[in-house]
């Protein structure tokens, strides 16, 4: 006998829908649960509580991803200096490639899928790539001591001659 057979209004059935309910709850409260703007990943609006929380995360991902990968791969040039954290490009990427790992990785789906191969080839591959490219940790795995990121020309700003452009160009 399934669950389909019971009596919907059973003790047997009963307890068979709320054991349906609980598994579907936590779901339900994932999708609703009102967040900040920027969601529960965007270092920037996050409160000092949720940020300490989430470097104690990726830290502990980080220190993962490089015993289970960076370690074992022939190239070196793909390692993560310690100072990893103080590239604001490495910071953003591997927060992503965490939160794609933890969707891939989901317990709560058993069912089988092709999750766990598109991690790797659509996120962790191509992120290590990336970094290894754009965040600036060539210079830091080089030497033994931190270098800041290229500053390059002074950071963008919405400034007033911007806001005119912008209503020149958009005007009727």
């Amino acid at each position: 006998m399934n669950d389909d057979d019971l009596d919907p209004m059973s003790v047997e059935g009963l307890d068979a829908r709320l054991v349906n309910v609980e598994t579907i709850l936590p779901d339900l409260f994932d999708m609703y649960e009102l967040r900040a703007a920027g969601g529960p990943y965007y270092w920037e609006t996050l409160p000092h509580d949720q940020a300490v929380k989430l470097w104690d995360e990726l830290g502990k991902f980080v220190a993962w991803l490089d015993g289970r990968y960076l370690t074992n791969l022939a190239d070196p040039s793909y390692r993560l200096p310690d100072c990893w954290y103080r590239h604001p490009i490495a910071v953003e990427e591997l927060t992503a490639l965490m939160v794609a790992h933890r969707a891939a990785y989901d317990t709560r789906s058993a069912k089988a899928s092709s999750a766990l191969v598109d991690w790797h080839h659509r996120a962790l591959w191509p992120t290590l790539d990336s970094l290894k490219i754009r965040a600036g940790l060539a210079g830091c795995r080089d030497r033994s001591e931190h270098r800041e990121p290229h500053a390059g020309p002074t950071a963008f700003i919405v400034s007033d001659e911007y806001l005119r452009h912008v209503d020149m160009n958009t005007s009727p």
